[in-house]
């Protein structure tokens, strides 16, 4: 059995008031077989890599049963464990300032008659401007909080929370399940200020309207959004009736856009401006034309600052983007806006370094519940590098072996560093026998080649 390294049980220890105590044992020792598995990451291939030094016999019933009810049966919930998981990254890494919280939804490719929360949904890999594809599978909508790693200039998103969102009529759609994310961070720090960041998906009313004061939204308007004056017409006090509460409609993006092209003259209010932003790790001078309204459809009459901005090098398409702070400056919305692609990258990591989508579990307890340890347990892991792992032998020792196009702050290196130290940490004269060794080492001798 791997022994953890003392770097990761002091990270885990504060997880503990999310699990009773047998449950907290059965967590370390399914992150363990999880963290070393070097196969596909089925249920049965990390509960068999627990027990490395033990081969499990085929002619009887395995003994896996505690592990499988971790997720099946145990009391523990998503919400709980998330709320541990958020507190321990924001002490460690983000500890002041404002909280910046990005919200996704992907699709995790599964098939089968009895799996629960099974649907058809959009799957944004395989589907292109043109073309909107398809696939089996459960939807899930993540947040994540976007933080700087200490000492560099590069964002990285680590999960903290995730709900499960189930096909058919009459279900909470994603924007729903985001607001009720929204709403368990907003407790969790009660004193803190958040800036969410979401895509087009997310500029709905059921999440944004009635907005907690704390949050500024940004976000992605609609090419063809109506959208109004803020300052209503005068009325004369004569005059009967409702007062208007929005002045005449707008241009849309799409529209204020081509008015801006055509206004040669730079002058007027459809006119571009300079700006210089950081955006995507690239400081760029872009255009912007910036102006404030009202979108009735999404925020009722709470006024807004639309910023569309096009690079004039063509690299990106035109952005049509708003926010609710109306005081926030113009390259603080597109750096903060970028932000919001970490989680493309977290989404990527956990399903090609992690293996999310590899468990064939079926029942509701352990749909509900897997997927979401799994991405917690992948910021657990980001929080462990950035914080003891990058100093540790290991990963002096990987950096030395670095190719063109590696990188430090990619899962796999943090994984490849971390199975290393618990190798190293397990085979000591005092942890194992001499049989129990060599029984790692036979089984681990492709991932010795590979990383020690």
């Amino acid at each position: 059995m791997f022994v953890s390294i003392p770097s990761v049980d002091v990270m885990m220890q504060c997880l503990l008031p999310a699990f009773t105590e047998p449950s907290f044992r059965t967590h370390v020792q399914v992150f363990l077989g999880w963290v070393m598995c070097l196969g596909r990451r089925t249920e049965y291939g990390v509960f068999e890599t627990i027990r490395a030094d033990r081969p499990v016999s085929r002619n009887k019933r395995h003994p896996f049963d505690r592990f499988y009810n971790f997720f099946s049966r145990s009391a523990w919930t998503v919400q709980g464990l998330a709320h541990e998981v958020a507190v321990e990254i924001v002490l460690r890494l983000n500890p002041r300032g404002l909280l910046y919280l990005v919200v996704d939804d992907t699709l995790l490719h599964k098939r089968g008659k009895y799996v629960y929360g099974l649907g058809w949904f959009r799957d944004a890999v395989a589907s292109t401007a043109k073309r909107v594809a398809t696939a089996s599978g459960n939807h899930w909508v993540v947040m994540g909080l976007a933080i700087r790693i200490p000492g560099t200039d590069k964002v990285y998103c680590l999960p903290i929370h995730a709900r499960l969102h189930l096909p058919g009529r009459g279900q909470p759609g994603e924007a729903t399940l985001a607001r009720e994310m929204l709403q368990d961070v907003l407790e969790w720090f009660p004193g803190r200020k958040l800036v969410f960041l979401g895509d087009g998906a997310y500029s709905a009313k059921n999440l944004l309207g009635d907005l907690d004061e704390r949050v500024s939204y940004v976000g992605v308007m609609r090419s063809d959004a109506a959208i109004y004056d803020p300052v209503p017409p005068k009325q004369p006090k004569s005059k009967r009736g409702r007062k208007p509460g929005k002045g005449p409609r707008l241009p849309s993006p799409q529209e204020a856009v081509k008015k801006a092209d055509r206004n040669r003259h730079g002058k007027g209010p459809w006119a571009w401006q300079w700006v210089e932003a950081t955006a995507y790790g690239v400081t760029r001078r872009l255009q912007v034309l910036s102006f404030q309204a009202v979108w009735p459809k999404v925020l009722g009459l709470r006024p807004i600052l639309v910023i569309l901005v096009r690079d004039p090098e063509g690299k990106f398409q035109d952005a049509y983007l708003f926010t609710t702070d109306l005081s926030a400056e113009l390259s603080w919305i597109i750096a903060a806006y970028s932000r919001r692609w970490s989680i493309e990258v977290a989404f990527k990591a956990s399903k090609q370094v992690m293996k999310i989508e590899a468990p064939q579990h079926w029942c509701q307890q352990s749909i509900e519940k897997l997927s979401p340890w799994v991405w917690l347990m992948q910021s657990m892991i980001a929080l462990w590098y950035f914080t003891d792992g990058r100093n540790l032998p290991q990963a002096r020792a990987a950096r030395k072996r670095f190719g063109e196009w590696d990188t430090e702050w990619s899962l796999a290196h943090m994984l490849r560093v971390l199975r290393a130290a618990i190798l190293d940490h397990t085979i000591t004269p005092t942890s194992a026998t001499k049989a129990d060794l060599q029984q790692l080492l036979r089984q681990l001798d492709s991932y010795l080649n590979l990383a020690v």
